[in-house]
């Protein structure tokens, strides 16, 4: 088995875990040449592959740009759809999960010089079926690395909540990563945020700055994932989106709202012709339109004109919010210029060679 193995973990979704495990992967097999193996013992369902089975688009991606040959299901033994977990689990034997994901995690360490362990959305996910991150985490013998975006001061409490929970556990942590930090809070997420967490205790291994160009996707990439209908605008498909704006205002409010924003995607109802009309003047980068319901044909030459893609779609406001933010900042094996700025970012802001170091020394 591994010599080294690193679980890669948050309290939050949508943290930067999956962008963190990419850059250190590409750091031991391109720069150390190491053997690095990859292991995600739970997966959450974001799309179906081609025979129509759940699949985890995190543990596709990682088996590709790691060239490991082997069945997904090797590195991600469980997936899961988030809405429907008891019912997937309710009548399964927990020792039975267990021992899968124990063996599972075995093969996929065999004769590796690390492995990487990406965890679910946050430390909790699993509990269930007697699987959370630091249960598992004692199980392989692996140290936690937590990836934490930095939005406000409550950072510190979640953290130091987590160590307590980890803690019970007999896990350990390895370090935490601060990500995505925009430049407003820098200065504080150096001078108070990491002070306040080594007082506890708790090494900050890096402090990632904010890169919007990381979790940009263009249009046609959004709308291949949470499919819909292109009413408009079909030559903007290659748009940039970097940033995702939800309709719910005055026309009035809405002009400056989508103006001081880049790259938008403006999510709003069909029926609403006025702010429609207003993205479009307002130079947003793609609309999507929820519930199915059609706008004024007034609007579809004025969305040619300004290659603007307006896209339809079956599902309410929230649900529709919530398919984009799953899929922006998904690194595909074939984003080559994206990987790049990930491990270049981990390079210049995290201590990877304390991260890795077990790794590094070993013949």
């Amino acid at each position: 088995m591994s010599k080294r193995a690193i679980y890669i973990a948050s309290t939050k979704e949508l943290s930067g875990k999956s962008i963190i495990t990419i850059a250190l992967a590409r750091i031991s097999t391109k720069d150390l040449g190491k053997s690095v193996g990859y292991f995600k013992p739970i997966g959450l369902q974001y799309s179906l592959n081609e025979k129509g089975e759940p699949r985890d688009e995190d543990a596709e991606t990682m088996r590709k740009i790691l060239n490991l040959e082997v069945d997904v299901n090797q590195v991600c033994p469980f997936v899961v759809h988030r809405d429907m977990l008891l019912e997937q689990f309710i009548k399964v034997s927990l020792q039975k999960v267990s021992n899968k994901i124990l063996t599972a995690y075995k093969n996929a360490s065999e004769e590796k010089d690390l492995v990487l362990i990406e965890g679910p959305p946050a430390l909790s996910v699993g509990s269930f079926i007697g699987c959370p991150v630091p249960k598992l985490a004692a199980d392989f013998g692996a140290k936690i690395l937590l990836v934490e975006k930095y939005e406000n001061d409550l950072i510190v409490d979640n953290i130091l909540q987590a160590l307590d929970y980890i803690s019970k556990w007999k896990s350990s942590i390895l370090g935490v990563i601060l990500n995505q930090v925009s430049s407003a809070k820098m200065q504080k997420a150096k001078n108070v945020i990491k002070p306040a967490l080594e007082k506890s205790g708790i090494n900050v291994v890096g402090i990632i700055p904010e890169d919007k160009t990381l979790s940009a996707l263009t249009v046609k990439e959004i709308q291949d994932a949470i499919g819909g209908k292109i009413l408009a605008g079909k030559d903007g498909m290659n748009r940039t989106v970097q940033t995702v704006l939800i309709g719910a205002m005055t026309p009035e409010s809405a002009a400056g709202y989508f103006r001081k924003a880049k790259d938008e995607l403006v999510i709003t109802g069909g029926d609403r012709t006025d702010i429609i009309f207003t993205a479009l003047e307002a130079g947003v980068s793609a609309m999507i339109l929820t519930g199915n319901l059609y706008p004024s044909v007034k609007i579809f030459p004025r969305a040619d004109d300004l290659r603007i893609p307006i896209i339809l779609v079956p599902f309410d406001t929230y649900t529709t919010l919530q398919m984009v933010q799953k899929i922006i900042g998904r690194i595909k094996p074939t984003d080559e210029e994206r990987i790049k700025k990930a491990t270049k970012l981990v390079k210049e802001n995290v201590d990877w060679k304390q991260i890795l170091q077990v790794s590094l020394h070993s013949n």
